[in-house]
């Protein structure tokens, strides 16, 4: 592969990884987040239809989203095979689950939209919206806990490999148990969530670090690396 050819894929990566940085914390904390009232349909009910632009735009940056993080998948594969076959398929493996999961979530915030936007009032309306939001939390974790074991694969690929400084390495073997670990608590401790909440800055700061270093520093050449297998 042409160093420029590469050189413009670990940029295009960087980019599309700062877009989904962006649309995720923007659609979730600043769009979504504040329509919900835990525990109160009628609450919820009523925000949303107050602020239904706010609500399409948070479903319209997770569909940018989503469709950025297939796109970086198969770049990052593309990044990475010089390394190791098996660990860059794997990784973008997993991270295309991920990626299926949160596209079917999408199914459940326009679900919960129709519910509102349609009808009279039918008994137990507001309530189903609201479990219909509630169900969003839980498909985005379990599509988390793919992204972290992809984390961890693409934390062993960029050790091995030449030219990329190994702390981002560390950083994102660091995030991946974050991922995971708020996956199982959805799950099995849902009480638990939001105290670990604060565990996702090293998450962020991972992620943020890795993307800023591919718009920035990307120098990775692919002809002084390995291949694994």
């Amino acid at each position: 592969m042409p160093r420029s050819t590469f050189l413009v894929q670990a940029r295009s990566a960087g980019l599309l990884y700062l877009v989904i940085i962006v649309c995720g914390i923007t659609s979730d904390l600043v769009l979504r987040a504040p329509l919900i009232s835990a525990g109160n349909a009628a609450a919820t009910a009523e925000t949303i239809l107050d602020h239904l632009g706010a609500f399409r735009g948070s479903m319209l940056l997770d569909l940018i989203m989503i469709l950025s993080d297939v796109a970086l998948a198969g770049l990052l594969y593309l990044l990475f095979l010089p390394i190791s076959r098996s660990l860059a398929l794997l990784m973008a493996a997993f991270r295309l689950v991920q990626s299926a999961i949160l596209g079917a979530n999408l199914i459940g915030q326009a679900s919960a939209l129709h519910i509102l936007t349609t009808g009279s009032g039918w008994p137990g309306q507001q309530d189903m919206a609201l479990v219909q939001m509630s169900m969003q939390a839980v498909g985005y974790d379990l599509g988390l806990a793919f992204f972290g074991v992809s984390c961890l694969l693409l934390a062993l690929v960029v050790l091995r490999a030449d030219g990329v400084p190994s702390w981002l390495g560390w950083l994102m073997a660091a995030a991946a148990p974050v991922y995971i670990t708020g996956a199982v608590l959805r799950l099995v401790a849902p009480d638990w969530t939001i105290a670990f909440q604060p565990a996702y800055v090293v998450a962020l700061a991972a992620e943020l670090s890795f993307c800023l270093w591919l718009l920035t520093r990307g120098r990775l050449w692919p002809g002084a690396l390995p291949r694994l297998a």
